[in-house]
């Protein structure tokens, strides 16, 4: 092999592994704001990003990532402990992804938040987590999603916000079914 052959080699074989080596992100910070703010912490081990929050009004609360360059793997799984503590029970509960264009959820197939149920696209998508179901004041759920974050590069950083809001049926909600259950009683007297 002449030698223009094993610098082509080479060049070949280095370019290949520089190529399947994957660059990765790592968080290096979560902070958390809101009215709706009661307690929060968060631990991070490897890939693995464990939050426990409390509401304790139905106030959103706000999650500021903020994201390095890292060496570990491609996404981040996260598990989310949540405790209703707003005096409400709650009826559906929304996960919003802001503040940089790359970061995404993925695997919806794997997106859970126990006692609701994901709504599938065009509702939910790579931004957005929307749930129905029903969570009762004092007690938790557990939500399980995973996160897609570009690498920022050796020596940079950027931040993104994950909103999450709680929702409760609206006075109007509970008005309009009192008024329907008090015409359909007057409805069975006038038969009577």
């Amino acid at each position: 092999m002449n030698n223009q052959a094993k610098v082509l080699v080479a060049t070949l074989f280095f370019a290949g592994s520089v190529s399947t080596a994957s660059a990765s992100a790592d968080i290096s910070n979560i902070t958390a704001s809101g009215l709706g703010l009661g307690t929060f912490s968060w631990n991070l081990s490897g890939s693995n990003l464990t939050i426990n929050k409390t509401f304790d009004s139905v106030n959103p609360i706000d999650l500021e990532f903020t994201v390095v360059h890292g060496t570990g793997a491609p996404g981040i799984n996260v598990t989310e402990l949540i405790t209703n503590n707003t005096g409400v029970d709650w009826t559906d509960f929304h996960f919003t992804i802001s503040g940089h264009s790359g970061v995404v959820f993925t695997d919806f197939s794997h997106s859970t938040l126990s006692g609701f149920a994901l709504e599938h696209a065009p509702i939910s998508g790579p931004t957005n987590l929307n749930y129905l179901g029903a969570l009762a004041n004092g007690g938790t759920t557990d939500g399980l999603f995973n996160l897609s974050m570009p690498d920022p590069g050796a020596g940079s950083s950027y931040t993104f916000h994950l909103t999450q809001v709680p929702t409760i049926p609206e006075p109007e909600t509970y008005a309009m079914l009192l008024i329907g259950l008090g015409l359909l009683g007057t409805a069975i007297r006038r038969k009577k």
